[in-house]
């Protein structure tokens, strides 16, 4: 039996996959955790384009205690990406040296083309039955990944946007709740920047499929559904539906409650009540520009593309 691990380092949070591999690198999951660091949060860096001494100590801490327990767990390998704004910074190359110095574990800090690519990878292999045309998009804290597929795997293309739910909320949705005005301000924020991706074509008769897949996908998923927390996973979830109404619905809703009663909502983790205005307007945005009334959701995403990655590279060597 084979257990590998991965890890994303990303603008808000720090995430970990532990999984025994099977007979045709199949994978089944043992273990997954997050760590909300909120590296994206931090308005020095967007004055400087520097990771605060602070904030490098909050992923130090998460990277240490996570590779702890991919360890512990018996993880012979564990591939680690950092992405978000650890890519934009001036300093990411600098964190990632620290982290190798102070835990041990190598991490690569990736392209956004790179990880558009492992999590419409990671996305994909959890929704066999989804075919193109389709657009995965991934919803980060710092940035948003978009993956299309045309046609067969030759007809792949990758596009990485600087918008995010933690991002998105400092520039723009400081006041608990925002008023419309700072709304209306964001979303044209978004919608400029997805004018220079294209939208998703159709095969004939058939339209395209949008999939979605992030924490605040995830959250609008539970939400939709009034299930807790601890009833979410990627084996109930993977394939769920969310209308575009749904999630407009959800948004007109919160983006009129102050964040400590978002955070008492059924299916909205609390840490992240300070960005799901932000996230939730991204999704509705996201949705419209791709002129489409259907969500399908995927809580898989770059930590299972790392593993499927990392595994074509053992296996050739």
């Amino acid at each position: 039996m084979t257990i590998l691990a991965s890890m994303d380092i990303g603008s808000y949070t720090t995430r970990l996959l532990v999984a025994e591999v099977k007979e045709e690198n199949k994978i089944k999951a043992l273990l997954r955790e997050r760590i909300y660091t909120r590296i994206g949060e931090d308005l020095s860096f967007f004055e400087s384009m520097d990771l605060s001494e602070e904030a490098q100590v909050r992923v130090i801490e998460a990277v240490r205690k996570l590779y702890g327990q991919a360890l512990s767990q018996g993880a012979t390998t564990i591939f680690a990406a950092a992405t978000g704004v650890i890519r934009e910074s001036r300093n990411g190359a600098q964190l990632a040296q620290r982290v190798y110095e102070e835990t041990g574990l190598k991490i690569e800090i990736i392209s956004g083309l790179e990880e558009a690519a492992l999590t419409g990878k990671g996305a994909l292999s959890a929704l066999p039955d989804v075919g193109p045309p389709l657009v995965v998009f991934d919803l980060g804290g710092g940035t948003t990944e978009f993956f299309y597929m045309a046609g067969d795997q030759e007809n792949e293309t990758v596009f990485s946007l600087p918008v995010g739910a933690a991002v998105l909320t400092q520039q723009f949705l400081r006041e608990d709740p925002p008023s419309a005005h700072d709304i209306a301000a964001a979303q044209e924020a978004i919608r400029g920047l997805l004018r220079g991706i294209p939208n998703l074509g159709h095969d004939g008769d058939k339209p395209g499929t949008v999939i979605g897949t992030g924490g605040t996908v995830t959250s609008l998923a539970a939400m939709s559904c009034n299930l807790n927390l601890e009833d979410v996973s990627p084996e109930r979830f993977n394939g769920v539906r969310i209308s575009a109404s749904q999630a407009r619905g959800i948004f007109d809703r919160i983006k009129q409650l102050r964040s400590f009663e978002r955070a008492l909502l059924p299916g909205l983790d609390s840490s992240r009540a300070d960005v799901i205005i932000a996230g939730a307007l991204c999704v509705i945005t996201i949705l419209e520009h791709f002129q489409t009334t259907m969500l399908v959701v995927s809580l898989s995403d770059i930590l299972e593309g790392l593993l499927i990655n990392g595994l074509t590279k053992i296996d050739r060597l």
